[in-house]
C-alpha cells in the first residue's frame, strides 16, 4: 500500500506536464504556421512576379508640366467718370451678360452738364497756356555722369535727337572699365583655363592681347583693352598659336547715352575718346520744353474725357461700347461735394504744372495724419514728404529683375531698367528708372525726394502737387561683378585706368540752359494722350497717371474666357517656352480637353516657403462657343518636349553604374544574359527613348520595381477567408533563366 500510494502522484504530474507542452505547441503552431506558410507561398510568387521580360518597340513618348489655375478674359473694358459726376443708378451687375448699346447706368443731369462745363472751360485755359508758350525752344547739354571711353555715337549734327534714340536706342554708347569683350564657340577648350593669354586679330590685320574671361564647352568670353578697338570690329582669335574661332567685339561694360527730343547741334566728342563724368557729349538745340509736353499731354486727357461725357450727355446715361459679361460693377456712386445746384456739382482745383493749369478732383474726406487743403477747393490730400525709402534689390549677375516696388504708406510704384534684360548680365551698370504713384487722399509734396540703398538716386521729380500725383527718379547701380572676376580687382594690363572705373552716377545728366527747365536724365519728354473713360486694356496694363480723379464705374469682361495662367515652379520653368502646345481639362467639363498654346512666360518669380514659382500665361484657342466661363478651375499639362517612332522600354528595365547606362538582353535560353550599355533619351517618368544600342524586337530582362508589392506581402493576413494568391508570373516562361547580378533593381540606380 505504501509504495503504491507513493509512485500515483509522479504518474499524475508527468502527464499534467505532457498536456501543457502539447498546449503551447498547438497554439504555436496556431499563430506561426500560417504566417510562415503565407510568407513561403508569397516569397516565391514575389520572385516569380518581380522578374520581366519585354520586347524593344517603337512608340511616341512626351515630356509635360501641369499647373492648375482659372479661366479670365484677354481683355476688358473699363468705364470711368470724373468723381465730380454722380451716377443715379446701376443698372448691371457682376456676372451680367450685356450686348454692345445697352444701358448700364443712368447719370444726374446737372452734374453731367456742370463737368463738362468745366472741362470746356479748363481746355481753354490751356489751349491759352499752350499758346503763350508754343514757340518757346529750349537748348540744353547731354552730359556723361559717369567716367568712361566713346566707343559709339550714333547721332551727328543735324539728327534729330528723337529719331535716333528711336533706331539706336542711344545717341552713344560709353565703356566703363577699360574693356571689350568678344564672345565665341571655340573649336576646342584644350589646354585652355580662365586667365590663359589670348591673341586677337583685329580686322585691319593689327594684333592685340588679351586675357579669356569665361569658357564653356559652347561659348569662350575673351576680354581686351577699349583703347583702340572699334565696337562692331569682327575679329578672330588664337590661344598659344591654335585658332579658336572669331566674333564681333562689344563692350564688356557699356552704359547707353540718352537724351530729350530736339535737334542735334554739335557733338562735343569723338570716338575713343576719355570723359568724365559732367563732360558735355552733345548740345540739343529746338527742343520742346518740359512745360510744354505736360500742358498737350494734360490737354489730351481732358479732350478724352470731355468726348466721353459729351456721348453720355446725349441721354444721361452709359451704354456699353462693346458686348461681354459685367466683371465688376458699383452699386451706387455719388460725390459728397455735388449737388442738384450746378454752381457746386464740381469741384475744381488749382495746380501748377509746370506753369498754371486745372484739374477735376473727388472731394473725398480728409485722410489721417496731417491734410493738407488743395489751394482752390475744400479738398484735402495728405502730404508724403521728406525721404521716402525705397526697397530695390540690388542687380546681381543671373538674377531677374525687379519690375515692382513694395507698395508703401499711399503710394505704389513701377520700376524699369536700362539697359533692359530678362536677367542682369554680368559687367553691367544698370539704372532703375523708378515711378512712384500717391494713391487716393496722397500726395507728394514738392520736397520729397527718395533714397534706395546701395544705389545712387538722381533726377528727382514730382510731378504738379495734386492728388495722385507722381515720384519720379533714376537709381543708379555699381557694376555687376563680371563672369570669372575676383573679388579684388584684377591689374588692368589690358590698357584700362582705375580713373576710368564707373563712380555709379546715371546715363546722363541734361541741363538746360534756356528757361532753366530740367529734362530727366535718360528719357524724353513725350507727348502722349490720357486714357479714355471707355477704354480697352489687356490684363497687364496699368492706368497711367492722371490729373483727372476718374473713378471706375463698370468693369466689362469683352472677349473670350480664354486665359489661363498657372505657376510654374522654378526646376521647371527653364524648360517652357512661347508657342508650346498645352491641353486644358476644366474640372466644370472634364469629358472635353481643350487646346492652348503659351504665350506669355513671365521672368519675375514669387517665392514662397522656399519655393520660387513663375506665371506662364495660356491661351486656349478652342474656347470660343464653347459655354466656358470665366473663374472655371482647369488643369494644364504643357507639352515640353515629344519624340514619336521611337525606340521604347520601361524605365525600370533601366541600369546606372556610374555614368554608364545599361540593359541585360535576355539570353537564348542556357541562362546567359548580355549587358549592353545604352544612350537614352527623353523620359516620362514610367518608359525611356532608347537612342542607341538596342534594336527594335530585342528582348530584355528585368527585375521590377516591386516595394508596395513586398510592403503589402509582410503585413500579417487575414486568414479568416479568402485564398493564397497562386499562378503569380501569367504566362511568363521562366525557363533557365539566370537572374543578372545585384545591379539589376528598379529603375536607374543612383
Amino acid at each position: 500500500m505504501d509504495k503504491t500510494g507513493k509512485k500515483q502522484p509522479k504518474k499524475k504530474k508527468k502527464w499534467i506536464i505532457i498536456t501543457a507542452v502539447a498546449a503551447v505547441g498547438i497554439l504555436l503552431a496556431v499563430f506561426l504556421l500560417p504566417q510562415f506558410f503565407f510568407r513561403s507561398v508569397a516569397g516565391n510568387a514575389v520572385a516569380a512576379a518581380a522578374t520581366r521580360t519585354v520586347t524593344v518597340e517603337r512608340g511616341t513618348i512626351e515630356t509635360t508640366v501641369t499647373g492648375s489655375g482659372n479661366l479670365s478674359a484677354e481683355s476688358t473694358l473699363n468705364i470711368s467718370l470724373p468723381s465730380s459726376v454722380t451716377v443715379e443708378s446701376v443698372l448691371v451687375e457682376a456676372g451680367d451678360s450685356v450686348s454692345e448699346g445697352d444701358i448700364l447706368a443712368t447719370l444726374n443731369a446737372v452734374s453731367l452738364q456742370s463737368a463738362i462745363s468745366n472741362l470746356q472751360s479748363e481746355l481753354d485755359a490751356l489751349d491759352s497756356e499752350l499758346g503763350d508758350i508754343s514757340t518757346d525752344e529750349e537748348s540744353y547739354s547731354v552730359e556723361a555722369s559717369v567716367n568712361g571711353r566713346v566707343k559709339q555715337i550714333y547721332a551727328s549734327a543735324g539728327d534729330d535727337s528723337g529719331e535716333v534714340l528711336g533706331e539706336n536706342g542711344a545717341l552713344a554708347i560709353l565703356s566703363l572699365d577699360g574693356k571689350m569683350k568678344v564672345l565665341f564657340t571655340p573649336s576646342s577648350t584644350d589646354g585652355i583655363t580662365v586667365g590663359s593669354e589670348a591673341e586677337i586679330t583685329l580686322s585691319d590685320g593689327s594684333t592685340v592681347t588679351g586675357t579669356v574671361a569665361a569658357l564653356s564647352a559652347d561659348t569662350c568670353t575673351v576680354t581686351l583693352t577699349d583703347d583702340g578697338p572699334a565696337y562692331g570690329d569682327t575679329v578672330s582669335i588664337s590661344v598659344n598659336g591654335t585658332a579658336l574661332g572669331s566674333g564681333t567685339l562689344e563692350v564688356n561694360a557699356p552704359i547707353s547715352i540718352l537724351g530729350g527730343t530736339g535737334t542735334i547741334e554739335s557733338v562735343e566728342v569723338s570716338l575713343n575718346e576719355m570723359v568724365d563724368s559732367g563732360d558735355a557729349l552733345f548740345t540739343v538745340s529746338g527742343a520742346v520744353s518740359q512745360e510744354y509736353a505736360a500742358l498737350l499731354s494734360e490737354r489730351a486727357e481732358y479732350a478724352d474725357t470731355l468726348r466721353a461725357l459729351l456721348k453720355y450727355a446725349q441721354t444721361n446715361s452709359i451704354t456699353a461700347d462693346a458686348s461681354g459679361t459685367i466683371v465688376e460693377a458699383v452699386s451706387s456712386v455719388s460725390s459728397s461735394s455735388v449737388t442738384q445746384s450746378s454752381e457746386t456739382s464740381a469741384q475744381i482745383m488749382s495746380t501748377t504744372v509746370a506753369g498754371n493749369s486745372a484739374s477735376l478732383l473727388s472731394s473725398g474726406s480728409g485722410m489721417a495724419d496731417t491734410p493738407v487743403l488743395l489751394s482752390g477747393t475744400d479738398h484735402t490730400a495728405t502730404d508724403i514728404s521728406g525721404t521716402v525709402q525705397v526697397y530695390i534689390n540690388n542687380p546681381v549677375t543671373g538674377d531677374t529683375p525687379q519690375s515692382t516696388i513694395m507698395p508703401g504708406s499711399g503710394y505704389t510704384g513701377t520700376i524699369t531698367w536700362q539697359p533692359s534684360a530678362s536677367k542682369f548680365e554680368s559687367g553691367t551698370v544698370y539704372t532703375a528708372n523708378v515711378v512712384l504713384t500717391a494713391q487716393d487722399g496722397y500726395r507728394f509734396s514738392e520736397d520729397a525726394t527718395a533714397s534706395v540703398t546701395g544705389a545712387t538716386v538722381e533726377n528727382v521729380m514730382v510731378s504738379a502737387e495734386s492728388e495722385t500725383n507722381t515720384l519720379s527718379f533714376s537709381a543708379v547701380f555699381p557694376a555687376t561683378q563680371a563672369t570669372g572676376d575676383a573679388s579684388e580687382p584684377e591689374p588692368s594690363n589690358d590698357g584700362a585706368q582705375d580713373s576710368h572705373l564707373p563712380n555709379t552716377e546715371n546715363d546722363i545728366s541734361v541741363h538746360g540752359n534756356g528757361a532753366g527747365t530740367s529734362f530727366p536724365s535718360g528719357t524724353a519728354a513725350s507727348v502722349g494722350s490720357g486714357s479714355a473713360s471707355s477704354s480697352v486694356s489687356t490684363a497687364d496694363s496699368t492706368s497711367s497717371d492722371s490729373s483727372l480723379s476718374m473713378q471706375t464705374i463698370i468693369t466689362i469682361q469683352t472677349g473670350e474666357a480664354n486665359s489661363l495662367t498657372v505657376n510654374v515652379d522654378e526646376l521647371d520653368i527653364l524648360s517652357i517656352e512661347e508657342g508650346q502646345e498645352v491641353s486644358v481639362v476644366l474640372d466644370a467639363l472634364p469629358d472635353d480637353t481643350f487646346h492652348g498654346t503659351v504665350t506669355k512666360v513671365s521672368g519675375s518669380g514669387t517665392a514662397q516657403s522656399g519655393v520660387t514659382t513663375y506665371p506662364v500665361t495660356i491661351t486656349l484657342d478652342d474656347a470660343a462657343d464653347s459655354g466656358v466661363l470665366s473663374g472655371m478651375n482647369a488643369t494644364a499639362t504643357i507639352s515640353v518636349a515629344r519624340s514619336e517612332n521611337v525606340l521604347l522600354i520601361p524605365l525600370d528595365a533601366l541600369q546606372e553604374r556610374g555614368a554608364e547606362q545599361f540593359v541585360y538582353i535576355a539570353g537564348d535560353g542556357d541562362g546567359d544574359n548580355e549587358q549592353r550599355a545604352v544612350e537614352t533619351g527623353l523620359s516620362d517618368g514610367t518608359n525611356v527613348e532608347i537612342l542607341s544600342g538596342l534594336s527594335e524586337g530585342e528582348q530584355i530582362v528585368y527585375t521590377e520595381s516591386i516595394s508596395n508589392q513586398t510592403d503589402e506581402q509582410n503585413a500579417m493576413p487575414d486568414i479568416g477567408g479568402g485564398s493564397f494568391p497562386g499562378g503569380m508570373g501569367g504566362n511568363m516562361d521562366m525557363g533557365s533563366f539566370t537572374p543578372p547580378s545585384g545591379d539589376m533593381g528598379g529603375g536607374p540606380m543612383g
